[in-house]
Formats: C-alpha cells, sequence, structure tokens
C-alpha cells in the first residue's frame, strides 16, 4: 500500500492558498443559494421512511471541525506528490484536502504556481455542514478569483434538496452564473416535481438572483414557467413577485391573487396584488407596513371598482398601529371600515367574518406606573347588522378617560382608586347624550399566608352626570353615592396522592353589601348584564358599565380542587362549584323587575388533561326550574404529529340577556390514516335551527418531497348579493418541499380558523 505523503498548504503559497480557502468556501454558498431559487428557508422532511430514499451523493460525510487555533490550517493528503521544475505541484491518488468544515476528495489536483491556477479532476467530491457536491472537474484561478467547475451534482441532507449543474462559473466573489441547472427535494427514483432553469446569475454582494428560462414541473408535466425571474438569496428584502394563490368559492367564484412585494425602505415595505373574482370582477388588495423604534403599523386595503354582482363600489380599509411613546406610556389605533353592511358577507370565508355586527374604531394611550394605570380611549362602532334598530345600537366614547390603581400604606393597609369620566354620543339624534363621571376611592386590608387569606374592603361610589336630550335641553338627574363592603377569604388545604401527587381543596367565601338607591332616573350608556359564571360571582357589581351599581347583601360560597404535580407544577385536573345566597331582594334591575330569589343557579366546571388528552364541561343549574340553563362539554385529542379530534356541544336556553335559544354541536378531525393520507374534517351543527354552520371535509397527501391540502368549506351565510344561504369553497393548497407553497397559504389560515390546534407542518 502506498504511503501517504502529508504536506501543509502553506508550504505552496501562504497568500495564494489562503485566497483558494476562500474560493473554496465562496463556491460551496454559491451553489447552496442557488439550489434555494425562490425560498431561502427549506423545510426539513425527516420521516425515516423516507431517509432510505435519499442514498447521498458519493456517501455525504460531514466534514472535520479544527480547533480554533487551527482553523487557519489546510491539511493535504495523496498518494503521490510531484513537484516540477516550473513551480508546479501535483497531487495524485486518493487526493484528501481538509481544513475546518471542509473537505475535497479527488483522483488528481494540481497547483500551478505561475498562473496561480489549482486544477482537479476526476471524481471530485466535496463535504460541507450543510451539503455534498460532486463534479467532474473544475479549476480555481487565484488572482482574479475565477471559478469553473463541471457537471454539478449537490445533495443537501437535512434538507434532502439535490440538483444539478453543468456548469458553474464566477469571476469573482460576489456573483456566479450556473448553467443548465435544475433542482428538485424527491428521491432519485421518485422525481414529482423538478424545476429548472436555462442560466441563474447570483449577485451575492447585494443578495438577489436572476434566472432565465425557468420552468416548474410536476409529474412530468410543466405547469409553470417564466421567461425571467428574481429572487432573494439572502437575508436582504428585494421587490418582486410572490407565489400567487388560487380558490373558488360560490360567493365570488374562481378566485386569482398575484402578489407583487415592494421593498420601499429597511423599515417600510408594502404589498400589491390583483385579486381576480370571476363572479365580482378585479379586486385591488394592498397592505403597507412600517416600522420605527417606537412604531409599527399596518395598513390594508382591498379595493373593487364595481361589483359585477351589485353593479356597486366595493372596499374594506384595516389600520393597526402600536406606539411605544416611552417605557411606561404606550398608543394603539384600530380602525376598520368597509364599504356596506353586508360586505364581509361576502368576501369573507370564515364563519366569525360572516357573523360579525359591528367594526370597532378605536384610538387609546395607557400609561402604567407600578401599580397605577391611567388611559384615555375615543371608540366609535360601525354598525353591519341593519335588523339593529339605530336606537339599540352601541353609544360612542368621544373620550373615556380612566385612573384606576392601588397603594400601599402599610403592610397591612392599601388604598384604591378606580375612576372614569367618559363623553357618550349617539348616532341617534334622539336620545340622550353627555359625559358621565365616577369616583371610587377605596381602603382594603389584605391578609394572608400560605394556607390561607383574607381581604376586607369599603370603597365609596360616587357618579355623576351632566347629559342633554336630542333637542340640547339639559336633563337633570340626581347624583349617586353608594358605600360599597366586602370580605373576600379563602383557604389552601392539601393532602399528598399516590405518585406524589398532589390534591388541593380551596373553599372561598365571599360576602357583599351595597344598600339600595333608586337608578331609574339614570341613562343607560353601556351597561349591560354579562352572562352568569363562576367569575361574575366575585365581582362587585352584577353589571357591566357604570350606569347601575347593584345593591346587594349576598354571599358567595365556592370550593375548588385540583390535582397537581408538585415537582412539574403540572394541573391534571381542576373542578369548582360555587353558588350566591341572597339575604336580600335585588331592586335594582335592567326591567324594573325586582329579583326575589333566595339563591343563585350552581355554576360548576371541571377539567382535566393526561398525556393527549383534555377535557372540559360546565353546568348553570337552575334551582327554580330545576333544570340546566347553560352546559357545555368538549373534548380534544391531540398529538405532536398533527393527530387532532376535537368534540364539543353547547346549549344554552332562551333568557332576558341572551334571548336566542342555542345549540351546537361542532366535531372537527385531523386523522392521518396511512402514512401519507390524512382526513380532515368539520361539522358545526345547530340543532336549535336544525342546519349547518360550518362543514369542512378534505384529506391531505404527504410524501417525501411534496405535500397537498385538498378541501370542500361550507359556511352560513346571509347576504342579499347572493342567492344561496351557504357560500361553497374549494381549499388547495400544494406544497414543494424546499420551495414552499406554490398556490398561496389561505386554505391553511383557514383550517386553523376553524379546527382548534391545527397547524401548518410545511
Amino acid at each position: 500500500m502506498p504511503k501517504k505523503h502529508y504536506l501543509s498548504f502553506f508550504s505552496l503559497s501562504n497568500t495564494g492558498l489562503y485566497r483558494l480557502r476562500i474560493k473554496l468556501a465562496l463556491l460551496f454558498l454559491l451553489t447552496v443559494i442557488a439550489s434555494l431559487l425562490v425560498q431561502q428557508a427549506a423545510i426539513a422532511d425527516v420521516r425515516d421512511d423516507c431517509a432510505a430514499k435519499y442514498p447521498s451523493i458519493s456517501s455525504y460525510k460531514p466534514p472535520p471541525f479544527f480547533s480554533e487555533d487551527t482553523r487557519s490550517n489546510i491539511d493535504l493528503s495523496a498518494d503521490k506528490t510531484l513537484t516540477a521544475k516550473d513551480g508546479s505541484t501535483t497531487f495524485d491518488g486518493d487526493v484528501v484536502i481538509e481544513r475546518h468544515e471542509l473537505r475535497i476528495t479527488t483522483d488528481y489536483a494540481k497547483f500551478d504556481n505561475t498562473q496561480r491556477e489549482v486544477t482537479v479532476r476526476g471524481n471530485v467530491h466535496l463535504d460541507t455542514t450543510a451539503m455534498s457536491i460532486d463534479a467532474d472537474s473544475g479549476r480555481f484561478f487565484l488572482d482574479d478569483r475565477n471559478v469553473e467547475f463541471d457537471n454539478i451534482r449537490f445533495f443537501m441532507p437535512e434538507t434532502r434538496l439535490r440538483g444539478h449543474a453543468e456548469t458553474i462559473t464566477s469571476e469573482s466573489d460576489k456573483s456566479a452564473t450556473l448553467i443548465s441547472s435544475s433542482i428538485t427535494s424527491c428521491p432519485p427514483d421518485d422525481v414529482d416535481w423538478l424545476l429548472s432553469a436555462d442560466s441563474i446569475n447570483l449577485d451575492l454582494q447585494d443578495e438577489y438572483g436572476r434566472a432565465r428560462g425557468v420552468v416548474l414541473r410536476f409529474h412530468h408535466i410543466p405547469f409553470l414557467y417564466t421567461p425571467y425571474i428574481e429572487f432573494p438569496v439572502g437575508d436582504k428584502r428585494r421587490s418582486g413577485l410572490l407565489v400567487p394563490s388560487f380558490g373558488t368559492s360560490s360567493s365570488r367564484g374562481f378566485e386569482l391573487v398575484v402578489p407583487w412585494y415592494w421593498n420601499i425602505a429597511p423599515n417600510q415595505d408594502a404589498t400589491i396584488a390583483p385579486h381576480y373574482m370571476n363572479r365580482r370582477g378585479m379586486q385591488l388588495d394592498a397592505q403597507y407596513r412600517f416600522l420605527t423604534q417606537t412604531t409599527d403599523g399596518t395598513f390594508d386595503v382591498n379595493y373593487l371598482p364595481e361589483d359585477n354582482v351589485t353593479l356597486e363600489e366595493r372596499y374594506s380599509l384595516k389600520y393597526l398601529q402600536n406606539t411605544k411613546i416611552t417605557d411606561s406610556v404606550r398608543a394603539k389605533i384600530d380602525y376598520k371600515d368597509v364599504s356596506d353592511t353586508e360586505y364581509l358577507q361576502d368576501f369573507s370565508s370564515s364563519l366569525l367574518g360572516t357573523s360579525t355586527t359591528h367594526l370597532s374604531q378605536s384610538a387609546d394611550v395607557v400609561a402604567s406606573y407600578t401599580n397605577w394605570q391611567a388611559s384615555a380611549l375615543v371608540q366609535s362602532y360601525e354598525t353591519l347588522d341593519l335588523t339593529i334598530a339605530e336606537s339599540d345600537r352601541p353609544y360612542r366614547m368621544l373620550p373615556q378617560i380612566k385612573l384606576k390603581g392601588d397603594e400601599p400604606l402599610t403592610d397591612y393597609l392599601n388604598v384604591t382608586l378606580d375612576s372614569e369620566w367618559v363623553n357618550f354620543v349617539h348616532e341617534d339624534d334622539i336620545k340622550i347624550e353627555g359625559p358621565r363621571f365616577i369616583l371610587q376611592p377605596g381602603i382594603e386590608v389584605p391578609l394572608q399566608s400560605s394556607a390561607w387569606f383574607l381581604k376586607p374592603a369599603v370603597e365609596f361610589s360616587h357618579t355623576q352626570y351632566n347629559i342633554s336630550d336630542g333637542s340640547g335641553m339639559k336633563v337633570d338627574t340626581e347624583n349617586r353615592n353608594l358605600p360599597i363592603t366586602s370580605i373576600d377569604s379563602g383557604i389552601f388545604l392539601e393532602r399528598t396522592m399516590s405518585k406524589d401527587l398532589i390534591q388541593t381543596l380551596e373553599p372561598r367565601l365571599f360576602y357583599l353589601y351595597v344598600p339600595f338607591e333608586d337608578q331609574s332616573d339614570l341613562p343607560l350608556f353601556d351597561t349591560s348584564v354579562p352572562d352568569f359564571s363562576l367569575l361574575q360571582m366575585f365581582r362587585k357589581n352584577r353589571f357591566y358599565g357604570g350606569d347601575r351599581i347593584g345593591d346587594a347583601n349576598q354571599i358567595t360560597a365556592a370550593l375548588r380542587s385540583r390535582i397537581i404535580d408538585p415537582a412539574t407544577g403540572y394541573e391534571y385536573m381542576r373542578a369548582s362549584i360555587g353558588q350566591i345566597y341572597y339575604f336580600d331582594d335585588r331592586r335594582v334591575t335592567l326591567t324594573g323587575i325586582p329579583a326575589t330569589n333566595k339563591s343563585s343557579d350552581i355554576i360548576g366546571e371541571i377539567s382535566g388533561r393526561v398525556r393527549n388528552w383534555r377535557a372540559n364541561a360546565g353546568m348553570q343549574w337552575d334551582i327554580e326550574e330545576h333544570n340546566s340553563a347553560k352546559h357545555n362539554a368538549a373534548l380534544q385529542y391531540a398529538t405532536e404529529d398533527n393527530a387532532i379530534f376535537n368534540l364539543g356541544y353547547s346549549k344554552r336556553r332562551e333568557t332576558l340577556i341572551n334571548p336566542e335559544a342555542l345549540e351546537q354541536t361542532d366535531i372537527s378531525f385531523v386523522a392521518p390514516v396511512s402514512k401519507k393520507y390524512t382526513l380532515i374534517g368539520r361539522w358545526n351543527y345547530s340543532l336549535e335551527q336544525e342546519r349547518d354552520l360550518e362543514a369542512i371535509a378534505g384529506f391531505s397527501y404527504d410524501s417525501c418531497c411534496w405535500s397537498m391540502i385538498f378541501a370542500y368549506q361550507r359556511n352560513l351565510v346571509t347576504s342579499s348579493s347572493i342567492e344561496e344561504d351557504y357560500d361553497n369553497s374549494i381549499l388547495f393548497q400544494l406544497v414543494l418541499k424546499g420551495l414552499g407553497s406554490v398556490s398561496g397559504d389561505s386554505a391553511v389560515d383557514k383550517l386553523k380558523q376553524s379546527i382548534l390546534g391545527f397547524r401548518d407542518e410545511y
């Protein structure tokens, strides 16, 4: 066996071989960049059943890692070395060149010191930390940094991307050109998709590339061609076309969106997208984003000059801004507007969008300091549901100013303050309008230990109005002055169970006293009665808003129990039950009819989770009717590999607070039925109305190098511009692994909204 000869590259030329190392590193970087083409972030698929289908080119072997003090060295071994009289050196037979994170093997290498040229040929193979490269031959000119390699084949083990190019040339370390190149993430014996280009020019300095004659084939069928395309090859953003998306729905027909990205400045960009809908017409979708040291904002607009169905102009606007004025002062703007009341019905594909009754338009500033918070808010609403009478629509707050917080005077004494000044304005000219002022100071005594707590508190609420009717005439109202007394208390008990788990028992008593004061002459600007819940039992006012303060002489008794792993804090189970006992009738009501029951409904809740299973249930038991006023239950199974099953049921009977009865079932799942196929579905059904609310049925396919989602969606809508009660749409997404989605992300976005726990793995 021939003896190996080991040399240091520095024995040839420190300067020249240093440039050689630079050139080699550049070559590998350029090849990696070229392999990404349109999208730099490749998606790894490391499933075991696919791994065997990807034999690496010439058996990929990770390159060596040199210690920090030897990383500038390059080691070389060969069967034979020969130095000629002209100063050139040849290496022959099993040539191995290694440096930090790089290995080159070849049959033959020659260094020409006169021409400053390095030539390699015969089974040329290169391994980097990210990929391996095979080539028939190659050469480097050190002084002018020219590079040329022939018949390039590369493979990236982590991402499964592999490709080919006839030649790669470079005249500097800032650019390179690939001729007749192709790329795929499919295994060699099953090339389902292939992207090829006549030529690719890469500009490493500006981090972008130009490709000509680009063809994307799927199952050997060309379905996308472009004579010219520009794409990013680094972190720098660059203006250009993005991946088009398409779909279909009964409301809008076939849809095609072709977005163009505009890189305005490092802190500003915009996306402009012509949106063709064969039933509605051509719409322009646009989004502008900006970011400064203190502010980030987004402005979205969708504009349809003339709807082919309604023959009207249609549009939607949305502006969102968050500003950090100082570390403790924040500002926010949230503005939404649509051209007409049925815009969301016609152009939204989600049940949430089609059921929206009001659009909020608000701006607020919040300042926080230790335990104190001050805020100023202006808020208006656009009503989309015209069945809501004008007089029943919400008031605008122009503005609302609040100050609240607490301050400890001693270890056992806190002072509290909750204050508000708000000016109410209504779109109905005959409604009462004007400002309301509330000042509510208080004192509380927080006493607690690790096993118990006791917090008595006394507050005094002062409210006054300065209001007028629609004609501008002042309306006289009495000031409201009410003391509020409360005592909150609880005990924490625990016991050790088997497997070192802890079960707690946490009884809690909350006493509340508020004397009666006639408030029937006060207006109702923003006051409502919330749904009854465990949280509501411990509030000091049974109303939302400041126009009514409920009289109270009552005690709330509740009990909670939890099963906890003390080592991790993981909570396996939680169960709670509570009820209010009334000592007096409640005479302050929105209807004017006193409530005379001696106790409230009983609220019970239970939830638990074990491994991949989660469940929860709740019930409100009517003690007078001896039946359930409201109950719900939900069960979820979810695994790390996106297998999901959700089952839900909810029922609510008709009440004064909720005039519409509700009874719904909701079933959804993501169920793998084989290694490649997964079923997807959702069925949200109203038992009360005996009709579907939303239905989705479809499947996904996942191979080693591509995946697809195909589903049918049916949403309940009510719009005069379409005859159907339902909007039917097709959800489709095709992902070529390594390139990303070639059909947009709308399908995945809709499935995330509809199926709890759904994730996009690709």
